[in-house]
C-alpha cells in the first residue's frame, strides 16, 4: 500500500557534516511527551494498514517472547492514556497498543546475562519493516540487533550501550533515521511475502524513507520502548538545492558495505548522478 507525502517532513541527512567520512550517528534529542505520538494527515491511511497487515501477515508483524506480558502491559497501559483509546482485550497487550498508534512498536526487556541484567528484544509489532525480518530479532542483545548493520557496531556499540545505561523514565528522547527505497509501500520485509519490486529503478522513481523513532523507559518494569513513525515521498519532493547536494554528498560518502546493507549497491551512484545534475 502507498502512503505517500508530498512533502518529506523531515531531511535528516541534513544533519552532521556535510562532507567526509561516512559515520553513523546516534544523533538523540530530547523528546517532550506531548509529541510522543506523531499523527498527521497520513495516519488513517497508516492505521487503516495495519489492519489489514495484521489480518493478512500475522506472524510477520507481530512476534513476542513468553513472559513479556509485565512490561507490555505498561507500555499499553500509558500509549491508552496517552492517546485516550481503550485497548482490545483480545489480544496480547504488545499488539493492543500497537492497534492504537501509526507508529510500529519494538519493546526491550531486561533480562539476566553473562554480566547482569542486560537488554533484550522483547517483542515487537512491525508492520512496516524496512527490509528486516522481526521474528529474527526476538531474545537478541541490542548489539546483536544491529549486527547486521555494516560498521555499526564498530562506531557505535559503546555509545549505545552508555546511553540505555543512562536513560531514565523521567527523560525521554528522539531521533530520525533514513534511506531511498525503489517502493513507496510501507511494508517490506524480507520473508517472501512483500509485492515484487521493479527490476531497475530509475533514481526518478525512488523513494525517501525517513523513519522517527522514540526511546523511552518505563518505570514499574524498566523496560524500554522504541516507537518507530515511518514517513515515505518521492525522492523528487527533495527539491530544494541545497537538500538534494546534500543528499548527494550523504550516498557519495557511503562505502560499498553501507550501500549494500541499505540496499543500495546498484543505485546509489546513479542517484547521485541523477541528484547533483537536476539541482
Amino acid at each position: 500500500m502507498e502512503i505517500v507525502l508530498s512533502v518529506p517532513p523531515y531531511l535528516p541527512f541534513m544533519e552532521g557534516s556535510p562532507a567526509g567520512d561516512f559515520k553513523w550517528r546516534l544523533g538523540v534529542r530530547p523528546l517532550d511527551l506531548d509529541h510522543w505520538i506523531e499523527w498527521g494527515a497520513d495516519a488513517p491511511a497508516a492505521l487503516a494498514y495495519k489492519t489489514k497487515l495484521n489480518q493478512q501477515h500475522p506472524d510477520t508483524v507481530f512476534g513476542a517472547l513468553e513472559g513479556i506480558e509485565p512490561e507490555s502491559i505498561e507500555i499499553a497501559e500509558a500509549i491508552s492514556a496517552h492517546v485516550g483509546a481503550p485497548l482490545r482485550n483480545d489480544l496480547h497487550p504488545l499488539d493492543a497498543a500497537a492497534r492504537l498508534v501509526p507508529e510500529d512498536l519494538v519493546l526491550m526487556v531486561e533480562r539476566p546475562g553473562a554480566n547482569g541484567l542486560e537488554l533484550r528484544f522483547g517483542g515487537g509489532s512491525v508492520c512496516f519493516p524496512n527490509r528486516w525480518d522481526l521474528r529474527s530479532k526476538l531474545g537478541l542483545t541490542m548489539a546483536e540487533v544491529h549486527a547486521p548493520v555494516a560498521r555499526l557496531n564498530d562506531q557505535l556499540a559503546i555509545p549505545v550501550d552508555r546511553f540505555f545505561d543512562r536513560l531514565r523514565p523521567d527523560r525521554s528522547y528522539w531521533r530520525l533515521g533514513w534511506g531511498i527505497l525503489d517502493t513507496a509501500d510501507w511494508y517490506t520485509p524480507i520473508d517472501g511475502t512483500a509485492a515484487p519490486r521493479p527490476v531497475e529503478p530509475a533514481p526518478e522513481h525512488m523513494f525517501l524513507r525517513v523513519e522517527r523513532e522514540t526511546l523511552r523507559r518505563f518505570p514499574k518494569t524498566n523496560c524500554v520502548l522504541f516507537t518507530i513513525r515511518t514517513y515515505v515521498a518521492p525522492l523528487d519532493t527533495v527539491a530544494a538545492p541545497a537538500a538534494r547536494s546534500r543528499l548527494a554528498d550523504a550516498l557519495e560518502s557511503m562505502p560499498p558495505d553501507v550501500r549494500g546493507y541499505k540496499d543500495l549497491a546498484l543505485t546509489a551512484q546513479s542517484i547521485v548522478d541523477y541528484l547533483r545534475t537536476t539541482i
